[in-house]
C-alpha cells in the first residue's frame, strides 16, 4: 500500500514540473511575469490578491452553482407533488357521486301537496286550487326543467305561510321554490293569500348510468374464449 502512494506521489510531482516547463516556455506566461515583474511592490500585492480573488471565486462558484440547481429542482419537485395531488383528490372527488334522489314527477308532486295540505286542516275556502305548470324560468336551462306546480292558498297566517311552505318543498331535495307571490286578504288584513310556485329538477338517473358504465367496462375486460382448431385427420 506505501509503495502504491509513493508511485502515485511520485507520478503527480513529474506531472507538476512537466506542466510548470510547459507553462515556463508559453509567450503569454513570460509576458504575464514581465509584467509582474515591472509592477510596484504595491501593484504586484493588488495582482496577487486579485488573482487569489478570483481562484476562490471559482472555486465557490462550483458548489454554489449546484446548490442553486439542487434549490431549484426542489421547488420544481414540489409543484409537480401539490399538482399530483391536487389531481389526485380532483379525481378522487369525481368519482364520488352524490347520492341525488329522483324527483317525483310534477303530477306526483301535485298529489302528494295535496295529501299535505289537508293533513295541514285547511278549510275548503282557504286552498284555491294546485295546477301543474309547464313555466319557463329566465336563466335556467330548460333542459333542466321537468315541469313545476303552483299552489295557490287564501287566508293564511304568517306561521302557516312559512311551515306549508317548508313542507312542500322538504318533499325532494330537487324540487326548488321558483316564486312567491304574498298579498293581504281582501277581507280579512290579518290573513295573507299565497301563491307558492315551485319547480322539479330533471335528474338523472344516475345509479343507472353508474351501472350502464361497469356493465360496458366488464364486457370490455371480458377475455375471449380461444379459438378452436380444427382436427387434421
Amino acid at each position: 500500500m506505501a509503495i502504491q502512494f509513493d508511485e502515485i506521489k511520485e507520478r503527480l510531482k513529474s506531472e507538476w514540473t512537466q506542466t510548470t516547463d510547459r507553462l515556463e516556455e508559453s509567450s503569454i506566461y513570460n509576458q504575464i511575469k514581465d509584467k509582474y515583474e515591472n509592477l510596484s511592490p504595491l501593484g504586484q500585492k493588488a495582482s496577487l490578491f486579485g488573482l487569489i480573488g478570483v481562484v476562490v471565486f471559482v472555486i465557490l462558484s462550483i458548489p454554489m452553482g449546484y446548490y442553486s440547481d439542487s434549490a431549484s429542482r426542489v421547488e420544481e419537485f414540489d409543484s409537480n407533488r401539490s399538482l399530483i395531488r391536487d389531481l389526485f383528490k380532483s379525481s378522487k372527488d369525481g368519482q364520488e357521486i352524490p347520492n341525488i334522489p329522483r324527483p317525483p314527477a310534477p303530477e306526483e308532486l301535485s298529489r302528494q301537496i295535496d295529501d299535505q295540505l289537508k293533513a295541514a286542516q285547511l278549510l275548503p275556502e282557504q286552498m284555491k286550487g294546485i295546477e301543474v305548470t309547464q313555466d319557463k324560468i329566465k336563466g335556467v336551462n330548460p333542459d333542466l326543467i321537468q315541469g313545476g306546480v303552483k299552489v295557490n292558498l287564501a287566508k293564511l297566517n304568517l306561521r302557516q305561510v312559512i311551515d306549508l311552505g317548508y313542507q312542500m318543498q322538504a318533499v325532494s331535495p330537487s324540487i326548488k321554490m321558483s316564486d312567491l307571490h304574498i298579498e293581504a286578504n281582501l277581507q280579512d288584513s290579518r290573513y295573507f293569500d299565497v301563491i307558492y310556485k315551485f319547480i322539479v329538477m330533471n335528474v338523472p338517473d344516475l345509479t343507472q348510468a353508474t351501472s350502464d358504465i361497469e356493465d360496458d367496462g366488464e364486457k370490455k375486460a371480458a377475455p375471449k374464449p380461444p379459438a378452436r382448431r380444427g382436427r387434421t385427420r
